[in-house]
């Protein structure tokens, strides 16, 4: 091999080198695995530093001095290293195992197993238990839109001693499966601890909503005063 072609190569290998360290250096979205309206981000898969809506990262390092000092949230530092914390992803697998069980879901290996074994003469055994098509998980979100003031706000998460975790549902199809409607997100609210990017909280908690299911409206059903009243008070982005 020749001079020339030993020194560019070098050269071309110290560029990609430079490049692919930059490029690791450029913070990533918070982003999650949920595709939720109202959250960004999943503490159990973005990165700790990941940039949030208002485009900066997530604040890891305040709650971590929080965390070393006296945390408004669990107590002194000596009674948080004095208490066993639960594996986040057992903690998953409870939530998904209540879920399943309270709303009459499937469980999702359950669903696996059979769907590998399907035959002609089971496949149209019966109508589906449930009129629109959804998706259901849990996430550790990193920020979400406040209920109270329609501004984001950071969810407080530090991996693995607070992982405010809850369950997702949503809706896969637009239209209902048996009944000519169309499939409607339901919402929940959930209390957080939060770090308010707008005004400050007494409590440091806020409301944020969650996609909890979705529901087949008839194509002729008109809206009730009671879904009115609750659609106005849902935030708009």
């Amino acid at each position: 091999m020749s001079r020339k072609n030993t020194i560019l190569i070098a050269v071309t290998t110290v560029v990609c080198t430079i490049i692919n360290t930059t490029l690791a250096k450029i913070p990533t979205k918070c982003e999650g695995g949920g595709g939720l309206k109202y959250l960004w981000g999943d503490a159990l898969m973005d990165s700790p530093n990941c940039v949030g809506p208002d485009n900066m990262p997530y604040p890891t390092a305040a709650i971590e001095r929080s965390f070393r000092g006296s945390s408004p949230w669990m107590g002194s530092a000596r009674t948080g290293r004095s208490q066993r914390t639960i594996d986040p992803f057992l903690t998953r697998k409870a939530l998904l195992g209540a879920y399943e069980h309270s709303t009459g879901h499937e469980p999702v290996i359950s669903r696996q197993a059979r769907n590998a074994n399907v035959s002609p003469a089971n496949m149209c055994a019966g109508t589906p238990a449930r009129l629109c098509k959804t998706r259901y998980n849990t996430t550790a979100p990193m920020y979400g839109v406040s209920l109270t003031s329609g501004q984001p706000v950071t969810i407080v998460q530090k991996f693995p001693d607070l992982l405010q975790q809850v369950v997702f549902e949503v809706c896969e199809s637009s239209e209902c499966d048996v009944v000519r409607g169309e499939c409607t997100q339901t919402y929940v609210p959930y209390l957080f601890l939060v770090i308010p990017l707008g005004p400050v909280t007494l409590t440091g908690q806020d409301y944020v909503l969650v996609e909890s299911g979705c529901v087949c409206r008839p194509k002729y059903a008109s809206q009730t005063n009671q879904e009115a009243s609750a659609m106005s008070s849902i935030p708009r982005l």
